[in-house]
């Protein structure tokens, strides 16, 4: 029989214990993830019914990319956990459109950083790289969208 050596054992063990302390943090981070798109979303379908024509359709086409972020993340937290998340969506305050809108700005930037800092995850970077993708250009239609307010 083999004598196990003590220090390789300790490693093994760090880094086993560093590894689920990593999946335990992901998944806490993705019920945030989850939680924060879920909330948005249902604020940009809120926002839509304020506006007509183009920007009405703008609006609801963000509300359709959050609420595919939110099946995403859902997605990779059920491939990490083997199990289902269970988020409660936290309702939006109420406020005026301009408000909401540099409210919905500032979300979106934070996303956005927090997707790229996750876009060199070996197994869902390239994900993470795509919902930032579309986050920036949520930033970019949010900035028009207050452009094109009228006081």
């Amino acid at each position: 029989m083999e004598k196990i050596d003590p220090a390789k054992a300790a490693r093994v063990w760090q880094r086993v214990q560093g590894s689920v302390a990593q999946i335990n943090n992901l998944e806490q981070e993705l019920q945030d993830f989850i939680a924060h798109e879920w909330t948005d979303a249902a604020t940009y379908l809120t926002l839509s019914r304020r506006f007509q024509g183009r920007e009405r359709t703008t609006l609801q086409k963000i509300f359709e990319q959050e609420q595919a972020h939110t099946a995403c993340l859902k997605g990779i937290y059920t491939l990490i956990t083997g199990r289902h998340p269970i988020v409660k969506a936290v309702q939006p305050p109420k406020e005026n459109t301009a408000q909401t809108l540099r409210r919905c700005y500032g979300r979106e930037m934070q996303c956005l950083a927090q997707y790229e800092a996750h876009s060199a995850d070996p197994d869902y970077g390239q994900v993470f790289t795509r919902l930032a993708q579309q986050e920036r250009e949520h930033c970019r239609l949010i900035l028009e969208l207050l452009g094109k307010l009228k006081k």
